[in-house]
């Protein structure tokens, strides 16, 4: 683990159990296990910590999905309740987050995080939209963000049990339920209503994929300077290395859109050298160019 994620994971503890603004960078470092001085070398104030905060741990997730997306083997419902039961048991494993989101403490932090957490929530929205309508068909076509958001209305109320009121819930059953429960509720929908939510009331939301560009960016240059800092660690002259991924950082953080060929050949190179944690780093650039 880098020292990045140990700051991470220890301010996520201390946001969830204090709160955001009665935890000061002193208390972090502490937690930490370094000098207050040192944390600035990581981050440069507490509201980044924050972003990151909730960066890292979506991001992990969101990938976790993907994988599973791309599982050929699994019928849609298969894959539907694989990730649903993913998501529950990283939001259980890592309770402090859970607790810092619901407590809507994130939100409160300033606008970087708050738009942040909106991008999360829409794309929760997108995902669990289309898994509907893969999974059910043009039938629920137009219930499908109505269908989307009961689902998570669910889950987020079974989430606050198990990971705020610590209720012994068994994880490996709440998918399944609550997947038969949206059986029936997709059953229930009918021609003779209307959706509450339609596409022109939730656009924002699903529009979300054009404006979440920057937070992709943002993943690889978090990579970049990760291996940067490894480097260092390493006390070694690797100039070549730094000079290309330099080259690199450059293409997503100051060009209005990254040249494919040159980041391809910068890759290449890098993997030519064998640059330590570059394969989260490529699995970032690939996503950015897939999506």
């Amino acid at each position: 683990m880098s020292r990045r994620e140990e700051i991470i994971q220890a301010a996520t503890k201390l946001f969830a159990q204090k709160g955001y603004y009665a935890t000061s960078m002193q208390e972090i470092a502490e937690q930490s296990g370094m000098a207050k001085g040192s944390i600035y070398n990581y981050f440069k104030s507490k509201e980044e910590i924050a972003v990151c905060i909730f960066r890292y741990h979506y991001e992990k997730l969101f990938r976790k999905m993907a994988e599973v997306n791309e599982d050929e083997t699994l019928s849609p419902r298969e894959k539907f309740e694989k990730q649903l039961s993913i998501q529950i048991e990283e939001f259980y494993r890592h309770k402090e987050l859970v607790q810092m989101h619901m407590g809507e403490q994130a939100v409160k932090v300033n606008d970087e995080v708050h738009h942040l957490v909106f991008l999360i929530r829409a794309k929760t929205l997108n995902w669990y939209r289309q898994a509907i309508q893969d999974i059910y068909g043009e039938r629920v076509k137009n219930f499908a963000l109505d269908c989307a958001t009961i689902l998570n209305g669910m889950l987020k109320e079974y989430m606050f049990y198990m990971a705020i009121d610590q209720k012994e819930l068994q994880v490996t059953k709440v998918a399944p339920f609550l997947l038969r429960r949206l059986d029936a509720i997709v059953e229930s929908m009918t021609e003779r209503e209307s959706p509450l939510l339609t596409i022109e009331i939730m656009k924002d939301y699903l529009c979300v994929e054009k404006t979440n560009e920057q937070t992709k960016r943002q993943r690889i240059i978090d990579c970049i300077d990760e291996i940067l800092e490894t480097l260092e660690e390493r006390d070694r002259n690797e100039s070549d290395i730094i000079r290309s991924l330099e080259m690199l950082k450059q293409e997503f953080s100051q060009k209005e859109e990254a040249r494919k060929f040159i980041v391809e050949a910068l890759l290449l190179y890098l993997e030519s050298l064998q640059v330590p944690l570059l394969r989260e780093l490529k699995a970032a650039i690939q996503h950015y160019f897939r999506t």
